[in-house]
């Protein structure tokens, strides 16, 4: 039988968001356990073992904010902890979600056709897409899509891991060089081995963020905190227009 962990990424001193996202998972008898969060506030950079400052910049056109290396921890401490059980699959949520009404049996009937049809050979499936771009629909579940998310979508509020797709992340992700939502649109747009589902089963709660709600509070603007370069815009879009030709050629190549 089939075993699904899922860890919810929550900040120590959270409460409120803690307690909000464990009064809607309880309400859909979603068992789920609490990951704390790296906390990346305060820390210098070069405190991030596997930052590569000079990876970012060449990506990028900027630093990386120590918040961002904290959540990239974060989601990696995850898959990390994910291999070290038996489960078959994981849920990982971030705790300023809203999950949908039928949640669960949308997601067990998901995990569920999964399952039983290994040959889609998947690594994460994004449950918190905000569109639906470059994609081919597999089945409908409950009168949802699956879908192959060959343009992976952005938004990394809820996400499910096969063993295989946590067991990839170790290793290509290992460096970091660009936030981990970014990191996971670049890499399964590359190797195509990205899902999705349609309409999305976890959307933004609309909470301030955390960590950006301080840098606001201190009058730093996001783009002054993260130091970008002139560089920035040009290689946003050039990153964005390789991934979408990645994701055209596995659209087109799709039976």
């Amino acid at each position: 039988m089939m075993k699904v962990v899922t860890y919810l990424i929550n900040l120590d001193g959270s409460h409120e968001r803690l307690a909000r996202a464990t009064q809607q998972l309880n309400q859909v008898h979603w068992p789920f356990e609490r990951f704390s969060a790296v906390d990346g506030r305060g820390k210098a950079l070069t405190e991030f073992e596997n930052y590569d400052a000079q990876g970012a910049n060449q990506t990028l056109g900027r630093s990386l904010m120590n918040s961002e290396l904290g959540c990239y921890l974060s989601h990696y401490g995850c898959a990390e902890k994910f291999l070290s059980t038996d489960a078959d699959y994981l849920v990982v949520l971030e705790d300023d979600m809203k999950i949908d009404p039928d949640f669960k049996d949308k997601l067990d009937g998901t995990i569920e056709y999964l399952d039983q049809h290994k040959e889609l050979d998947w690594y994460l499936i994004n449950i918190a897409a905000k569109k639906k771009k470059l994609s081919k629909d597999i089945t409908e579940i409950d009168g949802m899509s699956l879908w192959h998310a060959f343009y992976f979508p952005i938004r990394g509020l809820g996400l499910v891991w096969s063993r295989k797709g946590a067991e990839a992340f170790m290793q290509a992700g290992k460096t970091m060089t660009m936030p981990v939502d970014i990191f996971f649109q670049t890499w399964l747009s590359k190797n195509g081995k990205g899902l999705g589902v349609w309409p999305a089963l976890v959307r933004p709660a609309g909470l301030d963020s955390d960590i950006l709600g301080t840098v606001a509070a201190q009058g730093i603007s996001r783009k002054e905190k993260e130091g970008r370069g002139l560089s920035h815009g040009i290689k946003k879009q050039k990153r964005m227009w390789r991934d979408r030709c990645y994701a055209l050629k596995h659209l087109v190549s799709v039976k």
